[in-house]
């Protein structure tokens, strides 16, 4: 569910409300000017990992070898 457009904003909106929700529940945000900050911080956050995760799952597909191909030996059995 994750990988595509619609996975990413359903985790984006329980990553950003479960966020505000520590946030409340530790008493860090406390005022409104507080809790729109912590938004903004956590949706950065939440963007950046994600764009750092997909560079890096790039970055691997680069260097993952192409599969050989096997070996096939096509030559008929000898007569003798």
């Amino acid at each position: 569910m994750g990988g595509g457009i619609i996975g990413k904003f359903i985790y984006f909106w329980i990553f950003l409300l479960g966020g505000l929700f520590i946030a409340k529940f530790l008493g860090i945000a406390d005022t409104a000017r507080n809790m729109a900050v912590l938004s903004l911080s956590l949706a950065i956050v939440y963007i950046g990992w994600n764009v750092l995760r997909a560079k890096g799952q790039q970055k691997a597909a680069e260097r993952k070898p192409a599969p050989a191909l096997a070996k096939q030996n096509h030559h008929k059995k000898k007569k003798r």
